[in-house]
């Protein structure tokens, strides 16, 4: 999830999109690599002050994990404005013995905004 982080914080499309399976899901909104790449390009306009997040649990069964915990963003909006973002978010992970770990499906709630 640092990686994650990180490259969110850089709005790096291209490699948030490879930390994803082929057949990976972000939410309901993108399934696979390409689709997910295309969503978050539509935010290229956001500069993205901060994102961290905090892992609750990760449990691990075979070549599966599922992780949950919270996050929070700090955001400046194509407006100029300053959004402060928080929520959960819940991660199914796969391992593929010749790649490592990589997100099957990610998905985010949010708690507040302000």
């Amino acid at each position: 999830m640092r990686t994650y982080d990180r490259l969110i914080t850089k709005m790096d499309a291209d490699s948030i999109a490879s930390l994803y399976a082929t057949d990976g899901e972000l939410g309901k909104v993108a399934k696979g690599r390409d689709s997910i790449k295309k969503f978050l390009l539509t935010f290229k306009k956001f500069q993205v002050l901060l994102n961290e997040s905090k892992t609750d649990s990760i449990v691990m069964a075979g070549d599966s994990a599922v992780q949950t915990g919270s996050y929070r963003q700090e955001v400046i909006l194509p407006s100029k404005d300053t959004a402060h973002l928080k929520g959960l978010f819940h991660a199914n992970w796969i391992w593929k013995k010749s790649e490592g770990w990589h997100i099957k499906k990610m998905e985010t709630t949010p708690i507040s905004n302000q």
